[in-house]
């Protein structure tokens, strides 16, 4: 029995789908952790799989180790991380790959499957690039897959937005089960399109989103700074909707966790701030333009601080 530990995305939900099968189970750790708790470790020794596909889950570096000790792992993936000996990897990014060509842990699945005509493969760089795959050279895979497929990019985007309405609602079973869901689906893009219940958080998590755009925020110089106190997953979207592309984007979310605030940042360049956070023993991640870090509540104000005299 094979084990599939998951990101919560859109690219990490179509990722798991397309390497599930009757043999596998699946899991994704505590929505918004990038480690796994004791609880989650302890389940896994007890199943005694005989192998652990991490896909597209830049899990910090003492859970991998302690899972390549249960057993065999090999992590499928597109962002830039430190390899752990003994850990097999599937990812073109850590072999000097561009990331343009492969935008996704769909597309880097899809290529090791030999799938990448299927609509999974190509939701998840949707999911991960949105409107900016427009600008890349992979958009014209994209173009003529949707044409053979006849679906539209809004429609695409329309469904990264349903499957991602899970993980931000905070409903870890639904994005475990939407996994099996896709893998089994006939005709995904109408399963996606027509889940009401999907729809329906969607509409939620929409409002809450527009809330927290409309609050004000404070600038310095290039850096936009937005708070907020929410109890959704919804700080990488509202990252991703204030950032213009050229200047800096820190948004913070003091109401997700109960000890920890997530922190945010969007920019042309962030590597060496995933750096900083790791040097100070925050469970971080991330790629070229964009960092995440879960940092405890009396030291966020200092490091955001940090992060400002970095990138003024």
């Amino acid at each position: 029995m094979r084990l599939i530990l998951h990101h919560w995305d859109t690219d990490g939900i179509c990722s798991a789908a397309m390497l599930f099968n009757k043999d596998c189970k699946n899991m994704t750790p505590k929505i918004g952790n990038y480690y796994l708790e004791e609880d989650e470790i302890k389940r896994i020794e007890e199943e005694n799989f005989d192998e652990i596909y991490v896909v597209d889950l830049a899990l910090n570096e003492a859970s991998l180790k302690k899972i390549a000790e249960i057993s065999e792992v090999k992590v499928f993936d597109h962002h830039i991380s430190k390899k752990i000996d003994g850990v097999k990897y599937v990812n073109p990014i850590l072999e000097g790959k561009d990331e343009e060509d492969y935008p996704s842990a769909s597309w880097v699945v899809g290529e090791f499957l030999n799938e990448k005509d299927n609509l999974l493969s190509f939701l998840g760089a949707v999911g991960d690039w949105e409107e900016r795959i427009k600008n890349t050279r992979f958009y014209e895979k994209l173009q003529d897959f949707m044409k053979k497929a006849d679906i539209t990019f809004e429609e695409m985007h329309e469904m990264v937005h349903l499957i991602d309405s899970n993980y931000k609602m905070g409903d870890k079973n639904e994005v475990e089960k939407a996994v099996a869901m896709l893998s089994e689906a006939e005709d995904v893009a109408e399963f996606i399109l027509n889940n009401e219940k999907w729809r329906r958080n969607r509409e939620k998590i929409e409002k809450e989103i527009e809330k927290v755009l409309n609050a004000e925020g404070k600038k310095i110089g290039n850096i936009l700074i937005k708070e907020m106190d929410c109890k959704y997953n919804i700080i990488s979207t509202v990252a991703r909707r204030l950032w213009n592309k050229k200047d800096y984007v820190i948004v913070v979310n003091h109401g997700y966790f109960e000890n920890e605030c997530q922190v945010y940042v969007r920019g042309n360049d962030v590597l060496h701030l995933i750096q900083k956070a790791l040097e100070h023993g925050y469970v971080a991640g991330g790629k070229k333009n964009v960092m995440g870090a879960i940092v405890p509540k009396e030291e966020c104000e200092e490091f955001i601080n940090e992060i400002l005299e970095e990138i003024k």
